[in-house]
């Protein structure tokens, strides 16, 4: 296999195998490859094999077209197959790394300087960073746009009570399910609770702490305590234990209560144990 590599990269390889598999064989499997739905680290990995998979065909096709011109008067095929090969290559890096940190639906808060994100992937809706209104009327849009949406997963360090009562009663509008995979704190809890099943993946985290008015430079216009008790009366009508309620926002605003998995199940916050 080394000594494989070696030739395509020395050149020796004759143009049937390069230009057919090295260069064109090699390249539809890399560009088939839906790397923007693996795992964070797993797409980087891949992206950076795919890179140095570009390298290898460009230097061996390069190297190849120099010994067919050499010998034969004529390296069209293989220069061909180079700009075939480096377009699909490239494609899937830059599509990577595009979905990624550039063209993922993303918005400024109102509240500050953190974001949200509100992504589509198969029957899956992503939602990420502060609960608020911007995020609501993606999700909204997407809901109206895609029909066989089944579950929100959501990853949220909380945001704003009210966005997050109209997103839980968008889901509970629309049957959906919610999941997390890996944190949901303060309002976003309010959001997981919406959903008709609600699963947690081993090892994720769900948070909790009594309301609070934290809106630096606006007199305080509502009372935390009893926004606090609605939210408390509709979750337990989602059937969750009231004492474990209770225990949730007694939770001081400024820190938070992370239940284990045995009592979130135990309470009815998660239906899947």
């Amino acid at each position: 296999m080394h000594s494989y590599f070696k030739d395509h990269w020395t050149g020796q390889l004759g143009f049937g195998t390069t230009v057919f598999v090295n260069l064109l064989c090699v390249s539809f499997v890399a560009a088939s490859l839906t790397i923007e739905d693996w795992s964070f680290w797993a797409a980087n990995l891949g992206v950076a094999c795919i890179f140095l998979l570009l390298i290898w065909q460009i230097v061996g096709g390069l190297r190849c077209a120099a010994k067919q011109q050499k010998d034969h008067g004529d390296a069209w095929g293989v220069y061909l197959a180079l700009i075939v090969a480096t377009g699909l290559m490239g494609f899937q890096i830059l599509d990577v790394v595009a979905t990624r940190y550039f063209i993922e639906p993303r918005a400024k808060t109102i509240f500050g300087n953190d974001d949200f994100s509100a992504k589509l992937k198969g029957d899956t809706i992503y939602l990420g960073g502060e609960v608020n209104y911007l995020m609501y009327h993606a999700l909204l849009a997407m809901l109206n746009e895609q029909k066989n949406v089944t579950t929100i997963s959501l990853e949220s360090e909380g945001g704003i009570v009210f966005a997050g009562r109209s997103i839980a009663k968008l889901l509970e509008k629309h049957e959906l399910a919610t999941q997390v995979e890996n944190y949901c704190y303060s309002v976003c809890t309010l959001v997981f609770a919406s959903g008709n099943k609600r699963t947690l993946q081993f090892g994720a985290e769900i948070g909790f702490h009594g309301y609070r008015f934290d809106v630096q430079g606006r007199h305080e216009t509502v009372d935390p305590v009893e926004e606090q008790k609605k939210d408390e009366a509709y979750l337990i009508t989602r059937g969750i234990d009231a004492e474990f309620l209770d225990r949730a926002f007694s939770t001081d605003a400024k820190t938070l209560w992370k239940p284990t998995r045995a009592e979130l199940f135990e309470a009815g916050f998660i239906t899947k144990p």
